[in-house]
């Protein structure tokens, strides 16, 4: 049974962090920090690397591949076009919301106010490496394929977001669901670059998911 679809995007080869980077002088975590002569970035872990700041947007990000309606960074934003924006919007799609980008006004940052459930139980998905500064894990590893918990019924309408973050270092990033009847209407206006990938399977029972708070 397809309960929904995981929305996904081609990499745009750019980073929403930057592009500057420093060699910190015990890695630990990694070898490599975004960040400036030693100084971490300000919306970073400065032990892991990890992106710290769920709400951080550059001032000086620009897209690159600019013929694509949905990219996504190797930091893990997924960054919509106007016109997938001006879509979603008309159609009134719960679950999600559409961020501007302060040096880039063809495009906005897509993100969904609406949690659901990651079934890391019956994925068995690893946290790895815990770090003590930010107290999260470096690597949360096993999105693929995705289990919903606590949903038995197909999501039939808008967006959603896992309540786990899947990635390694500053790549961590929820999983965006869609709806099944948004899905179909997303295929349906045939933009480009926008990937929908089907999430099946008996998920164990639980509550649904609560809509965001007003």
């Amino acid at each position: 049974m397809i309960l929904a679809y995981e929305l996904s995007a081609q990499d745009d080869d750019t980073y929403m962090l930057g592009e500057q980077t420093y060699r910190p002088e015990e890695p630990g975590f990694h070898d490599w920090r975004f960040g400036v002569d030693g100084v971490p970035h300000p919306a970073t872990c400065p032990t892991c690397g990890r992106r710290t700041d769920p709400d951080f947007v550059s001032q000086s990000f620009r897209v690159k591949h600019r013929r694509r309606d949905l990219i996504a960074t190797y930091d893990g934003y997924l960054i919509a076009s106007t016109r997938l924006r001006d879509f979603c919007v008309s159609r009134g799609d719960p679950g999600v919301f559409f961020v501007p980008l302060p040096a880039d006004n063809a495009f906005f940052w897509l993100r969904s106010d609406r949690m659901i459930g990651f079934d890391a139980a019956l994925r068995g998905t690893r946290l790895e490496r815990h770090c003590q500064t930010c107290r999260a894990f470096y690597s949360v590893v096993g999105a693929d394929p995705v289990m919903l918990r606590g949903v038995a019924e197909p999501l039939l309408e808008g967006f959603y977001r896992t309540d786990l973050e899947f990635g390694s270092g500053p790549e961590q990033c929820p999983i965006v669901i869609v709806g099944i009847r948004t899905a179909q209407a997303l295929r349906g206006a045939n933009f480009r670059g926008l990937e929908l990938g089907e999430v099946t399977g008996l998920c164990r029972r639980g509550t649904p998911p609560a809509p965001p708070p007003r």
